[in-house]
């Protein structure tokens, strides 16, 4: 057996909660010490996946029981699994940690799983601290493991939950009656310094100051993201430039473990943008090379038409397609009303309790309808394509199509993407998405 495996963690859900453990996964699986296991991304085509659900039980140092008021409630193959994982705890020497209930809502956890200490992975402000209890199971679990399966501890250090904090009688984050640099570090192009500031003998706040240094020549930038994560442009003492993004942070904050973070995330912010426009949803270029090029244009914003009315109500309403993914229920309507023509493209988001894809679908600018009979009168999320004419007869037809088709391949990887972005960047009290 290889003394450096990773971690074996099986995540036990039933498929309604499929979205948000998808998410736990890939943010398990950027770890890099910790060997998730889900049925969704695990199972291989042609695998008899009843006898590898049970063989990947058997196999795993820690199963996470993920609870919710439709799973709870839910009969047949969940409660089984379960059962399965309480047969084999019941063969763990005592103590040991191998069962750790996972509150996905505010549901009652089942008796027979009522010995054990669960997590609540909910609200959304909760979401950073929860994460983080749970690694501090895992890494328990994980030293007290067989010598086998022990292994170094990562590079990285366990990063705490901070946040940002405003200190709203300040001017700027660099006035004050006396200041210093206290570290700085850099990535992805970014040199970032942390610095104290002082306006009394016991009055003393930081702030975390950005310097990038390089630049791309299309798509998003740095500075957009910095932007997106809420630092503001200032000038500046503590960079060269003498221009910087900044942003108030808290006396424990861990810049070392920030930038490594930081480069992830950003990495994640750009893969995420790409797939949206495969969808026709263009994220606005907040900053662009202006930071770089004063004179620079930014990328123009293509903001959505606002002549569909409420997406549903018009002269004439035709059905066009339907089609899903793990996330997302979509549509594609077309409407006619007295000054305007063309297409509605209709979201429903599986798990309509998730606030993260709500941000999501917010950010990207989508009008919401409370009864929408694409999807059974249920509510839903939609943006309206204006029909342009052109030489050609088919006009811009041909393009909406193209974007609505690349939802089912691009849209719930984008959403998921984006959030695992912003997951990677809350601990530090930083936020792509609201609070």
């Amino acid at each position: 057996m290889n003394p450096l495996r990773k971690l074996r963690v099986f995540l036990c859900h039933s498929s309604q909660d499929r979205p948000i453990v998808r998410e736990l996964y890939q943010r398990f699986l950027a770890e890099g010490w910790i060997d998730p296991w889900q049925d969704k991304e695990k199972l291989l085509p042609g695998q008899e996946w009843e006898l590898e659900i049970e063989k990947s039980v058997e196999a795993a140092d820690v199963v996470i029981v993920c609870l919710s008021k439709s799973s709870v409630e839910k009969e047949g193959y969940y409660q089984k699994e379960i059962k399965k994982v309480l047969d084999v705890a019941d063969e763990k020497p005592e103590g040991t940690i191998f069962i750790i209930p996972l509150r996905l809502d505010d549901c009652q956890p089942p008796r027979r799983l009522a010995k054990w200490q669960y997590v609540d992975y909910f609200p959304l402000k909760q979401k950073a601290s929860a994460y983080q209890r749970l690694l501090e199971s895992l890494k328990v679990r994980n030293t007290k493991s067989s010598p086998e399966s022990k292994q170094p501890n990562p590079a990285k250090k366990e990063v705490k939950v901070h946040k940002v904090v405003d200190y709203k009688n300040r001017y700027d984050h660099h006035t004050a009656l006396a200041s210093e640099q206290v570290s700085q570090a850099s990535a992805n192009g970014v040199k970032f310094v942390i610095g104290k500031l002082q306006w009394g003998k016991e009055d003393f706040g930081y702030s975390l100051h950005a310097e990038p240094s390089s630049y791309t020549y299309n798509g998003m930038q740095t500075t957009d993201f910095l932007d997106y994560l809420g630092f503001k442009k200032e000038s500046c003492q503590f960079v060269t430039r003498r221009v910087c993004y900044t942003t108030w942070i808290d006396s424990e904050f861990e810049l070392p473990n920030f930038v490594q973070k930081f480069g992830e995330a950003f990495m994640l912010f750009e893969r995420a943008e790409k797939l949206f426009e495969n969808c026709g949803h263009f994220l606005d270029q907040t900053e662009g090379w202006e930071y770089f090029y004063p004179n620079a244009k930014r990328r123009v914003p293509r903001s959505k038409s606002d002549l569909g009315g409420d997406g549903h109500n018009a002269g004439l309403t035709e059905f066009m397609k339907h089609s899903e993914d793990d996330d997302f229920l979509y549509s594609l309507t077309w409407i006619e009303r007295a000054n305007a023509k063309g297409w509605v493209i209709h979201y429903r988001p599986k798990d309509s309790s998730n606030l993260e894809i709500k941000q999501v679908l917010k950010l990207l600018d989508l009008s919401t309808f409370e009864k929408c009979p694409r999807f059974d009168f249920e509510s839903c999320h939609w943006w309206f394509i204006e029909y342009q004419a052109r030489d050609d007869f088919e006009g811009n037809a041909d393009l909406t199509h193209r974007y609505y088709d690349s939802h089912t391949k691009n849209f719930s990887s984008a959403t998921q993407t984006f959030i695992q972005s912003n997951n990677l960047m809350a601990p530090f009290g930083l936020h792509l998405l609201g609070t």
